[in-house]
């Protein structure tokens, strides 16, 4: 094994990559995720969950697992992302588990700062995408449109600019992984999980190589899954349980020393802190 850790009962992050078709992009990907990882001062594991690549993808990952024991290749049959998502969360072994994306749209940059804010409490670490006339006019109206359906439909707060990029913490992961009914939209039942939460701000940046699977038509599929699946399976209100609710907070700018991408500004410290509990 390269880079070998201290021995402990299991890595304390694991990092959960669900992917499809991502071999042009994927050696960029795993290299850049490395040298992040070297700043997180910490045990880890990384998990590939191949969603039925048709490409070299299962190849080139079967190569990462063979040159470090820390790598995981997990193959799956074509379940689509959310459910490889959940697959890569079983079989994650951490104490806590961050969600990324290969596409290197998600900076993996601020993985140190989401470990650190896991250690200061916190049990999800939210990434969220700042204000940006970045990518697509038709996705941006889109996503506003989906978030507002959202709001009226479905008994789970979704945050505007969050998606899959979080870190979760063992408690959470567990809780998720008890929902089965659920795993159709990982982002919603994580929206929906008690805990407290904080979300970390960066910068929107296109794909760094390879094509998207997420044409018009499935997205528009997607958010139509997304929102039934929120509104048939949501938990019933979590004050009706006397369970805490979720709190949002922001990150101070100290939080994001670690990033060392120059076109990540830290986290933003401005309005935008919003909490459910109602107190």
């Amino acid at each position: 094994m390269t880079g070998s850790t201290p021995a402990r009962h299991g890595p304390l992050l694991s990092i959960v990559v669900a992917c499809r078709d991502e071999a042009e992009v994927l050696p960029e990907f795993h290299a850049t995720l490395l040298a992040d990882l070297r700043r997180v001062d910490r045990c880890w594991e990384i998990v590939y969950a191949d969603d039925g690549s048709r490409n070299g993808t299962p190849d080139t990952l079967r190569v990462f697992a063979a040159a470090d024991s820390r790598v995981v290749s997990l193959p799956l049959g074509r379940r689509g992302k959310d459910a490889a998502m959940a697959a890569g969360l079983a079989r994650a072994a951490g104490d806590c588990v961050a969600f990324v994306d290969a596409d290197l749209q998600h900076p993996t940059a601020l993985l140190a700062p989401m470990v650190e804010q896991y250690e200061r409490g916190f049990e999800q670490v939210v990434a969220r995408r700042r204000p940006a006339r970045s990518g697509r006019a038709d996705r941006r109206f889109g996503s506003r449109v989906f978030h507002l359906l959202a709001r009226i439909l479905c008994d789970v707060e979704l945050l505007e600019g969050t998606g899959d990029f979080r870190l979760v913490s063992r408690p959470v992961a567990d809780a998720a992984l008890a929902r089965t009914g659920q795993h159709g939209y990982m982002r919603g039942l994580f929206s929906s999980l008690p805990s407290r939460s904080v979300c970390v701000d960066y910068d929107w940046r296109p794909r760094a190589a390879g094509r998207s699977a997420w044409g018009t038509v499935a997205l528009v599929r997607y958010g139509v899954r997304a929102l039934i699946v929120c509104r048939t399976r949501s938990p019933e209100p979590l004050t009706a349980r006397g369970e805490a609710m979720i709190t949002k907070d922001s990150v101070s700018a100290s939080a994001a020393h670690a990033v060392r991408k120059p076109e990540l500004r830290p986290p933003s410290t401005a309005p935008g802190v919003r909490s459910t509990s109602g107190r």
